[in-house]
């Protein structure tokens, strides 16, 4: 079997289990593994709510079009998730990015978010900050601390492609006392966020925020069969490496 039709099995195979999962999860009771953060990402959003503060997203240099393009959607989706339930407040959630292809997702964002909650009248496409881009840009995080610093956020959720960088933003987050929620596609930003956060999502937990933040059937089913490919991978090494051994 060539790469292209084992590619075209596992397609199938992933198909297959999500719609299989899908069904299940209407007929019996189905559980995710435990995600800490996407336990305390909608409590942070109540609590911005009542408290009528704001919520810091940031997408780093995850961009549209580029190898992080994949990050830059999956961080937007917890974006629009959480600013659902942010809309109901006066105080539009800041989204700040250094990455200008990206801003145009971060405002169309928080747009349906407001537009969904038939709250628009307290929408501003200026809630969605650039700074100035480059990877690992010590002058992004900067003017994203600062700024997060100067509104008082009551918490900062850092989502997507960032390097060392996350370092800055995660100590003035500390330093002003709000919560933090950190994840990287890179590995030294992961180990930054897996340091300093709160909670850190870690590797694909990104790209599953939509079946833990009110996920539909479908999304749901998704990820239990991406917990099942995982271990028929896993289970497939295991077999490859006893046979080799034999």
């Amino acid at each position: 079997m060539n790469n292209t039709e084992l590619t075209w099995v596992l397609l199938a195979v992933a198909l297959a289990q999500t719609l299989a999962a899908r069904i299940l999860w209407r007929r019996a009771r189905l559980y995710h593994r435990p995600i800490a953060a996407y336990r305390v990402l909608p409590e942070q959003a109540a609590d911005a709510v009542e408290s009528s503060n704001r919520i810091h997203f940031s997408l780093g240099s995850s961009a549209l079009g580029a190898s992080s393009s994949l990050s830059a959607l999956a961080a937007a989706e917890v974006v629009y998730r959480l600013s659902e339930r942010l809309a109901v407040s006066r105080q539009t959630p800041l989204v700040t990015l250094s990455q200008p292809l990206t801003l145009p997702l971060a405002q169309d964002t928080l747009r349906r978010a407001y537009e969904f909650r038939q709250n628009m009248a307290h929408y501003r496409s200026s809630a969605a900050a650039w700074y100035p881009q480059g990877a690992r840009s010590l002058s992004f995080a900067a003017g994203a601390a600062s700024l997060a610093a100067d509104a008082d956020v009551h918490s900062s959720v850092l989502l997507g492609r960032f390097g060392v960088e996350m370092a800055l933003l995660g100590e003035s987050a500390l330093r002003h006392d709000q919560g933090l929620i950190a994840h990287s596609d890179l590995p030294e930003g992961q180990a930054v966020a897996f340091v300093q956060a709160d909670e850190a999502l870690l590797g694909e937990e990104l790209y599953v925020a939509a079946a833990y933040l009110n996920g539909s059937p479908l999304e749901r089913g998704g990820v239990v069969a991406l917990d099942v490919l995982r271990w028929l991978v896993i289970l497939g090494i295991i077999v490859a490496a006893v046979q080799a051994a034999v």
